[in-house]
């Protein structure tokens, strides 16, 4: 798919999914640095498979997030310059009775940004994929996590069903969310998130 069509699907959709972003080697470099950072970190009770901030622990993972082709891709999309924000490790547990609840990036600002959220797994809905409600980002919604009125049989709903290698781009306005993992399969996915340099002091609306 060419740059152009990314770009007129993100504008209308709030989300792009680009298939084999990465080959089988970037995916297995990926999740062992995001394995090894693991281990120096505590987990939280409420996500215990979100690990925030890897960018922190391994100098590897900042270079990537400041000079990734994901960076390049996030900008391109954007039309501006990036701010990176965090790197992180996003896992639905195996047999897990609940996900994260629809939000937004963006939440209690609706400051433009983007996340590339990077499948290290295979994800479909057994396993707890991602969940993306179309054209959010062009609506005015209430800044809580644990938005109303949006489920898997939301009209707007997609689910975002993929490979591993494959990449997710949401604006930082897209309502998401993932369910539990239901299955003995592990979903993990490292995301890379930034705002938009030109809305550094303030909102776009």
């Amino acid at each position: 798919m060419s740059l152009e069509q990314l770009k007129r699907d993100f504008d209308r959709d709030g989300y792009v999914v680009v298939r084999g972003f990465l080959s089988s080697a970037e995916v297995e470099e990926l999740r062992t640095r995001a394995v090894r950072c693991l281990g120096e970190v505590k987990r939280g009770k409420e996500y215990p498979g979100v690990v925030k901030n890897l960018n922190r622990i391994d100098p590897w993972f900042e270079d990537l997030l400041q000079r990734g082709k994901q960076a390049e891709l996030i900008s391109a999309l954007l039309e501006d310059d990036l701010e990176p924000a965090s790197a992180a490790w996003f896992e639905r547990i195996p047999g897990e009775t609940s996900g994260i609840k629809p939000h937004v990036d963006a939440v209690g600002h609706r400051r433009r940004g983007a996340t590339a959220w990077i499948a290290l797994d295979r994800a479909d809905r057994e396993n707890g994929c991602l969940y993306y409600a179309k054209s959010t980002h062009r609506r005015e919604l209430p800044a809580v996590v644990g938005l109303e009125g949006f489920s898997a049989e939301s009209e707007e709903a997609v689910a975002v069903e993929v490979e591993p290698g494959d990449a997710a781009i949401h604006d930082s306005r897209t309502v998401h969310w993932s369910e539990a993992n239901r299955s003995q399969r592990p979903r993990q996915a490292i995301t890379y998130f930034y705002w938009a340099a030109s809305t550094a002091g303030g909102t776009d609306g």
